[in-house]
């Protein structure tokens, strides 16, 4: 949140006539040194007159300090009125966070309505943001009739002016053709421009498409670079993924080893299949010693945080279960409850555990789990019964990527349609119908 508003600071700054910034801005140079150094409160008292005398640059980021507890005790509702301030004047970044706090109703009733109404403001200034924003009300039909062309249309605003979370979400409604014609080379062009900006989901989805030859050749290599771009950021899911590929040896040397690295990254996170598959190869020493108790605490952890039919962990921990000891199992809750502690955390406590037990040797040569790990790459799933009248399949899906078995015997392989929501930043995995 302190980065966020330097940046903000510095850009206002930049933005300042030149005329201002020795009148109306007198003791901006000031709060902005201030804050830079860390010194909150006098970067307060520097930027509090400015916006008390109806600068309103000043006011967007007193609303800014009082949104984010910066410089002041946190409270929402005092930024609503600076920000509320600054808006009117027309403010643009003022105007697309009044729209956000409307959508999520932080110190104002919610109202989607009202967020789009400042969205639009905000937009048709040439806000990239808002754009954004206001596309994925379109979207999702928040404030707004649901218009997916319409939608579109502000995301390629957003997107042309090189924002690249605009230009992810525009990759993504051409790969899954929604408010234009579904089209992947187009899906990948966009992927792209958002990826070569730094943007790790595009990272991720552009080294899937690479995987799965869509929109261009299947390239395993290219899979594998552009997903460690996103796993070396730190993108869980991206992490997850290398240690397939580590797995499978798809695109890099088998290596047991370097996927439960990537694995224990992706774990330490909160991502359930890499705890899962982490589990896995616990039990089997594969690239890691065996060791019951730790299997046992990773299904029980991810089956916690994900107890859904998609997640292998739960099941996994009932199989498992049926061959430990009761003091094995006693000792795999207390494991996990350590795994859980935000003090310990989930890697450091597996490390304490295996430093205290004499788990087996790592094995070095191939070995066939039980326990079949969760694959972008693996078996489709069974056919289900045929019922007259009725259209039925089966799906599975590794993050995002699906395999299909239909009723009549077909089998597909697909991408399932992610939605985003641009309020809350959260990403939705939709496999469809059959």
């Amino acid at each position: 949140m302190k980065r966020r508003l330097a940046r903000w600071l510095k850009a206002l700054a930049l933005a300042l006539p030149v005329a201002l910034s020795t009148t109306a801005f007198a003791g901006w140079d000031e709060g902005f040194a201030a804050y830079e150094a860390g010194k909150y409160d006098a970067a307060m008292r520097e930027f509090r007159p400015l916006a008390e005398s109806g600068e309103a640059r000043a006011q967007f980021v007193l609303g800014v300090m009082y949104a984010d507890g910066v410089g002041v005790a946190k409270d929402d509702r005092e930024a609503v009125a600076w920000y509320r301030k600054a808006a009117a004047q027309g403010n643009a970044s003022a105007q697309v966070n009044l729209g956000a706090i409307y959508a999520n109703g932080r110190g104002v009733a919610k109202d989607d309505r009202e967020a789009v109404a400042w969205f639009r403001k905000a937009a048709e200034q040439g806000n990239a943001l808002a754009q954004t924003k206001l596309g994925t009300a379109f979207t999702d039909g928040r404030g707004v009739a649901k218009d997916d062309h319409e939608a579109v249309a502000w995301y390629r605003k957003a997107a042309e002016q090189g924002f690249a979370l605009a230009q992810l979400i525009l990759g993504y409604n051409y790969c899954d053709g929604l408010g234009v014609t579904k089209d992947d080379r187009e899906a990948i062009a966009w992927f792209r421009k958002a990826a070569e900006q730094g943007n790790e989901e595009a990272q991720l989805k552009l080294g899937f498409m690479y995987d799965m030859g869509r929109g261009v050749a299947k390239d395993d290599r290219e899979a594998v670079a552009w997903s460690r771009k996103a796993a070396e950021q730190g993108y869980a899911s991206a992490q997850f993924n290398i240690g397939l590929m580590y797995v499978n040896g798809q695109g890099v040397p088998q290596d047991f080893a370097e996927a439960a690295a990537w694995y224990r990254r992706a774990a330490a996170q909160g991502e359930t299949n890499a705890m899962n598959n982490l589990g896995v190869a616990y039990r089997n020493g594969r690239g890691v010693p065996q060791s019951p108790v730790v299997v046992y605490a990773l299904y029980n952890v991810s089956a916690a945080i994900d107890p859904s039919d998609g997640n292998k962990a739960p099941a996994n921990r009932t199989a498992l279960a049926k061959e430990l000891s009761p003091r094995e199992i006693e000792a795999g809750q207390a494991l996990t409850r350590r795994m859980m502690d935000p003090k310990i955390g989930l890697v450091a406590a597996i490390d304490r555990q295996l430093a205290q037990a004499k788990p087996k040797a790592v094995k070095t040569s191939e070995a066939t789990p039980d326990i079949k790990l969760v694959s972008a790459n693996g078996a489709f799933p069974a056919r289900p019964a045929k019922h007259p009248g009725v259209t039925s399949c089966n799906t599975s899906c590794t993050n995002g990527a699906c395999r299909r078995t239909c009723d009549d015997g077909r089998t597909v392989t697909f991408l399932a349609q992610r939605k985003f929501n641009g309020i809350t930043g959260q990403w939705e995995f939709d496999p469809g119908s059959c």
